[in-house]
């Protein structure tokens, strides 16, 4: 079960709302806390009252209210940005550091890496012709939920907040997406102002527990994947004669203590192109 959450205390997630019902047909349900429910298959379409980041552990609230956890949680909200510029954003969700905009310290959601990239490449499509900028986000936010979740936003201004034609985007791209059978790759410092994360293992062992892959998954990601996805894919990333010899030598003999050993000092031994560096 899928569940698009729209907040009335968000005016792109009401318009983000009205896009949705105005698109397709839905089955009205039972309230969800005295608010109109909605169902489209598998696909629910509930409101809450208070500003989403604030509201942490709604999936549970959601699994109590309509007899089911759900799988996939997904917010209609605005986008703000210093740069003031017109976008379209997919972002997973969660606090690096401090909580000063919702959900709690130190703490990251589980994110939905495939629908987040369908999500993206159909938005891009559904949005072409618009003046906006369609991009990943870095997670800086709440709330906090147990349950793979992702943001999908528009701003960066009251103008934007209020584009009928980017609510109906996003609502296009919601209405029929499934999860893009696509290759992961792995990374740091997707956002280094926000959320940095300067060390492999550590992203391995997020990729692990958050992002559901397991271990063999995420070394293939952080490998070979990343590779390709840089345009290397030929000449790195794999221990293949005639590729370059980038080759990190761990001191286990298990590769699952990469996601299990978070912190631990695994690494024994780096080579670059061939040599070592100790």
């Amino acid at each position: 079960m899928r569940v698009l959450v729209a907040s009335e205390a968000d005016e792109a997630s009401a318009g983000q709302r009205a896009a949705l019902l105005a698109l397709a047909a839905w089955e009205p349900e039972a309230a969800f806390e005295g608010r109109p429910a909605y169902r489209r298959g598998d696909l629910w379409l509930i409101s809450i009252a208070e500003h989403h980041l604030y509201r942490d552990h709604l999936d549970r609230d959601v699994a109590a209210a309509l007899g089911e956890p759900p799988d996939l949680i997904v917010y209609l909200s605005k986008h703000r940005s210093e740069s003031r510029t017109a976008s379209l954003t997919v972002h997973p969700i969660g606090n690096p550091k401090g909580a000063d905009f919702g959900g709690q310290p130190g703490t990251l959601v589980p994110a939905a890496p495939r629908w987040m990239t369908a999500a993206l490449r159909q938005l891009r499509a559904e949005a072409r012709g618009l003046p906006y900028e369609v991009t990943f986000e870095a997670t800086h936010h709440g709330p906090y939920l147990e349950t793979p979740t992702f943001y999908i936003e528009q701003g960066s201004t009251e103008k934007e907040w209020g584009d009928a034609e980017a609510s109906a985007a996003i609502a296009r791209t919601l209405l029929d997406l499934s999860p893009a059978d696509v290759p992961v790759a792995i990374a740091t410092d997707h956002n280094p102002g926000t959320s940095p994360l300067v060390g492999m293992p550590a992203a391995l062992a997020l990729a692990v527990n958050l992002c559901g892959l397991t271990p063999p998954q995420a070394i293939v990601a952080a490998t070979i994947n990343g590779a390709h996805a840089l345009g290397r894919g030929d000449r790195t990333g794999a221990l293949v004669k005639g590729r370059r010899a980038d080759i990190v030598v761990l001191a286990t003999d298990d590769e699952r203590e990469l996601a299990y050993a978070l912190g631990a000092q695994l690494v024994a031994r780096v080579f670059a192109a061939g040599r070592a560096l100790d």
